[in-house]
């Protein structure tokens, strides 16, 4: 079972409300929304990042927003954090980076979330591919996820 249908059987089981949109292939959150004809703050931006101790986690925030690294080393209760390599994410989550889904827990990662996500109605997310979307509701995003928030 890849990546993809992983999430499908979790929304399926969880009994959640999704909708996939299919577009052209896209790696920036500018891209996604442009494709989505939505906000950049209704797309979600998963990224993998790792603690000077080599522990990654999945930091999960709106598309419009940049990474606080001090707020996330904080966290992750460390000094300083940086970008996992791209070859470690995918061994992390199974996927490219600029596709990462926003559920660390499907490969044991932590997930820390800003939330700001929670406030939309519903938010986009790459499920582990470029050219597909997932519609779903915010507030069933946070329930799946089960992040902490930061």
């Amino acid at each position: 079972m890849n990546l993809e249908e992983k999430i499908v059987a979790m929304l399926e089981v969880q009994e959640v409300f999704y909708e996939i949109v299919e577009h052209e292939p896209v790696y920036t959150n500018p891209a996604m929304a442009e494709a989505l004809n939505v906000s950049e703050s209704e797309t979600v931006k998963s990224l993998v990042l790792k603690t000077k101790e080599g522990n990654m986690f999945v930091l999960v925030l709106p598309g419009n927003k940049k990474v606080d690294w001090k707020q996330a080393a904080a966290a992750a209760k460390t000094k300083k954090v940086s970008f996992a390599k791209p070859d470690e994410v995918s061994q992390a989550v199974g996927c490219e980076v600029g596709c990462v889904p926003p559920f660390g827990h499907l490969t044991q990662l932590p997930i820390y979330m800003d939330p700001d996500l929670t406030k939309k109605n519903f938010v986009y997310f790459n499920p582990g591919v470029h050219d597909k979307s997932f519609k779903v509701k915010a507030w069933d995003l946070k329930k799946l996820c089960n992040p902490t928030f930061i």
